[in-house]
């Protein structure tokens, strides 16, 4: 046996710590790229037999290797193939520039074609005894169902099963409890209805507090009718709306004070409590009263759960995150199966040319895939269901430059996201510069389809449909509160059924908070409450798009000149810190940009200068103006109203014709606007 290129005991070293064998080593290693791509191979867990030549025993050991490989010299793409089956890990995969190849011979972690590798961050619950002191709080319908399992010591030591999530913590950690079917809920009062999904029936699944307390600590229930024994809960949360009707926040129960039903919590929701405020109990011992929920005893370190039928089965997240890379280069993730974090599936920190295509991303308490700080790269083709919190997010280039990053969602379908954090989170988040999200169908969630932060995004070619049903004031593509954030264009996108109960309101395009410098143009909204909603700002474009059964088109408000005044004059307001950060004056902005440096000492609350131009209404209101907007500031020109026995909002072909018979031309293609041909999952589709 010859070690040829191993030139050191510390290389030799790593060789058999990742338990390869040498022989044909001197083979494999050399310099310079070859048209060939080295493959090494990953055992399922519980394989009997893992090690062979290029075969390992799991994911790290293999990338050990790569490491080993890389320091000495090798050359060719790397394909590290995970074998069909569930592979399991308890931490982060890590990956960083020690594994890097180039541009042209990649590092490529790979699945099996058919989707059968599952690279998973969950694991099997033992079965336990159920304590009789348990069994007597639960509800008598629950006894002879609920089952007792034992959870991993490292969950045992936990104070709480979660943690809170306020206004800011957009991904807390959450411990979650999976059957072959998906997560289990912890169990909650009230129950939720018949349809729990992302359409739920109004009010369903929620009590409302009776009166609220000064300072926001406490409160009294409105209604106790079958309110579960809550006298002896340790661990016990709520959730609620509990000011406004875009914010859900869960919150830590201190004291309970059963016999008046008040609930006293450990942190006051943001901006306090209102009488009336949707809310619920959430992971109560005597609320387990239906198959699919679940509660932890601190005390005793067991699960309770009453299964579902045919699911006695159970796994719990214990992996914070499956995949870290941090500085890694020119990484493909492809044909994975990657499912149940605490956190997040996969997180991208630093690095370049990095990107996920053709897998399915699934079951995270945080979120899908977040790539920070990375040049190049993203996710394609891909399929992201059931996630938490938002689903993708990018944030990449620089802002103080207007240095695009390169970043972008293409061709892929999101559903049921925002499943935990259920405000406040997207499909896709996209803030630095230059970033894309194009061809993706976002449809079925409670969350937004995208939030944009940042200058000169992309959102193109999408269709959004179904999302932030049940809220108030929000919208399904979302921005913001920066009047520096401009550049963005949203474009050639098919926006429909986005409404939400009686006595709320949502919106299509909600420009937020003095949001200025978009262009939305080409884009057709049908069945949407309030399309394009300009929330105070100015030199926004709205141009030669199609509203079909959405009223009004454009609405627009000056609250510069109302109750957003003061953020625009007090020097340490939120809106003047962003506008503060950006170097305004240097040569970048001023040649984008030339007036905005003196923008805030020039009538900044005055909603101006917005253009309205050559768009087309269909059985929908045209402009809307209020809290002080006057139309004689906007640029509003060549606007058509048809109207008419207006088709069938769905039916777009009918739609075309109709338009056509009354002089207007679309332009816009809607049979090709349809995203619904992405497939549920890109193992399903036989092109692949």
């Amino acid at each position: 046996m010859s070690l040829g290129p191993l030139r050191s005991a510390a290389a030799l070293l790593a060789a058999v710590l990742v338990g390869s064998p040498l022989f044909g080593l001197t083979a494999a290693v050399r310099g310079g790229e070859a048209s060939a791509p080295l493959v090494l191979r990953v055992a399922p867990t519980g394989d009997r037999a893992p090690r062979r030549d290029n075969r390992f025993a799991d994911l790290p050991r293999a990338l050990a290797y790569v490491a080993a490989l890389r320091r000495q010299g090798e050359g060719r793409a790397i394909v590290v193939e995970l074998e069909p089956g569930t592979h399991r890990i308890s931490a982060p995969v890590r990956i960083g520039p020690d594994h890097a190849g180039t541009a042209g011979a990649p590092l490529i972690l790979r699945g099996a074609a058919d989707g059968s590798s599952r690279l998973v961050g969950s694991v099997p619950l033992a079965p336990a005894s159920l304590p009789p002191r348990l069994r007597a709080r639960l509800p008598a319908s629950a006894r002879g169902a609920v089952r007792a399992y034992q959870l991993p010591e490292a969950l045992r030591r936990e104070f709480a099963y979660r943690a809170p999530r306020r206004l800011r913590e957009t991904h807390p950690r959450v411990t979650e409890i999976f059957d072959a079917g998906g997560a289990l809920r912890p169990a909650q009062w009230p129950n939720p209805g018949p349809n729990p999904g992302p359409n739920p029936e109004p009010n369903s699944g929620w009590t409302t507090v009776a009166a609220a307390e000064a300072g926001g600590m406490a409160f009294t229930l409105k209604d106790a009718a079958g309110l579960p024994d809550l006298s002896l809960e340790r661990d016990l949360w709520v959730e609620g709306f509990w000011r406004w009707d875009w914010l859900l926040e869960t919150l830590h129960v201190a004291q309970v004070d059963q016999r008046r039903r008040r609930l006293e919590l450990d942190h006051p929701p943001y901006e306090g409590i209102r009488d009336g405020a949707r809310m619920r109990l959430v992971h109560a011992l005597g609320a387990l009263d239906e198959p699919g929920e679940w509660w932890r005893d601190g005390e005793s370190g067991l699960l309770l759960a009453w299964p579902s039928p045919g699911a006695d089965d159970l796994e719990v997240s214990l992996a914070e995150t499956l995949i870290q890379a941090d500085g890694a280069q020119h990484l493909r993730i492809e044909r994975f199966r990657l499912e149940r974090a605490r956190g997040d599936l996969i997180v991208v920190r630093g690095g370049e040319d990095i990107e996920i295509r053709a897998s399915e991303l699934a079951w995270a308490a945080g979120r899908a895939a977040v790539f920070e700080g990375v040049t190049g790269g993203g996710v394609s083709g891909s399929t992201v269901h059931d996630i938490g919190a938002s689903a993708v997010r990018l944030v990449g280039g620089d802002r103080a430059t207007l240095r695009p990053g390169g970043l972008f969602v293409r061709d892929t379908r999101f559903t049921r996201f925002s499943r935990l954090s259920q405000t406040q989170s997207s499909a896709i988040e996209l803030d630095g510069v230059g970033a894309e999200a194009s061809g993706n169908l976002i449809t079925d969630a409670i969350g937004y389809a995208i939030y944009l932060r940042g200058n000169d995004h992309v959102f193109r070619g999408n269709e959004v449909a179904r999302l932030i049903h049940g809220l108030s004031d929000t919208g399904a593509i979302y921005a913001g509160r920066d009047f520096t954030a401009r550049g963005s264009v949203i474009e050639d996108n098919y926006v429909h059924d986005i409404r939400t109960v009686p006595g709320m309101e949502v919106k299509g395009v909600y420009l937020d908070d003095m949001a200025s410098g978009f262009t939305i143009r080409r884009n057709l909204f049908v069945d949407v409450q309030q399309p394009v909603f300009i929330g105070g700002g100015n030199d926004n474009t709205i141009t030669r798009n199609v509203f079909v059964a959405s009223s009004p088109m454009v609405a627009l408000d000056a609250r510069g000149l109302t109750w957003m005044k003061p953020s625009l004059n007090e020097a340490d307001s939120e809106f003047r810190a962003a506008f503060a950060a950006m170097p305004l004056d240097t040569p970048p902005w001023r040649m984008r940009y030339p007036k905005l440096a003196e923008a805030l000492t020039d009538e900044p609350g005055v909603a101006r200068n917005n253009q309205i131009i050559d768009n087309v209404s269909i059985g929908s209101d045209d402009l809307a103006f209020t809290d002080k907007a006057e139309a004689g500031r906007q640029i509003i020109l060549f606007n058509t109203r048809l109207d008419g026995s207006v088709p069938n909002p769905g039916d777009l072909e009918a739609l075309a014709r109709f338009t056509a018979e009354r002089g207007i031309t679309l332009r816009l293609h809607p049979s090709k606007m349809r995203r619904d041909g992405l497939p549920a999952s890109p193992f399903t589709d036989a092109r692949r």
